[in-house]
């Protein structure tokens, strides 16, 4: 069975997330990759719930599923970083980044995991990547269970 490939390209979030389904379209795109926030900065504006639902509006409108937006993250984030301050940061800001994934209904995030900067050991670099990612991964779990169960109380 052939699996199709897609090929896109960066799209400019300028004036909102919500417009970078707008503009693949434009540009006749099948698939786009996009930063939901500023890539060379620390922290971000949220991401309002009309935002982020005017994105998924437009992405139905522009035929766009999540397999085939690719959203990247930050390029400060070093989720080996041995310097502690930095470490907090950069889970900060991942987190921050799977937040925002979720919250627009992606499935996909794009990210370099890190390096040890030469401070130490690649292992103690992958141990601290891996103790990042899993983090951040388990918070996502529980923050989709909660969701989950929220809207089943919603229901009865």
């Amino acid at each position: 069975e052939y699996n199709m490939k897609y090929i896109g390209a960066h799209v400019s979030v300028d004036g909102g997330v919500s417009n970078a389904p707008l503009q693949a379209t434009e540009l006749g795109m099948k698939a786009f990759a996009l930063f939901t926030r500023n890539p060379s900065r620390w922290k971000a504006a949220p991401i309002s719930a009309k935002e982020a639902q005017k994105f998924k509006d437009n992405c139905l409108a522009g035929g766009f599923t999540p397999d085939v937006i690719l959203p990247h993250d930050s390029f400060l984030i070093n989720l080996g970083a041995p310097d502690p301050a930095k470490l907090a940061l950069s889970r900060e800001a991942f987190l921050d980044e799977m937040q925002r994934c979720m919250q627009l209904g992606l499935t996909m995030l794009n990210f370099h995991p890190g390096s040890h900067l030469n401070a130490v050991s690649e292992e103690e670099c992958l141990r601290t990547i891996a103790d990042s990612i899993n983090m951040t991964l388990d918070w996502c779990h529980h923050q989709g269970r909660r969701q989950q169960g929220n809207r089943q109380h919603r229901r009865s």
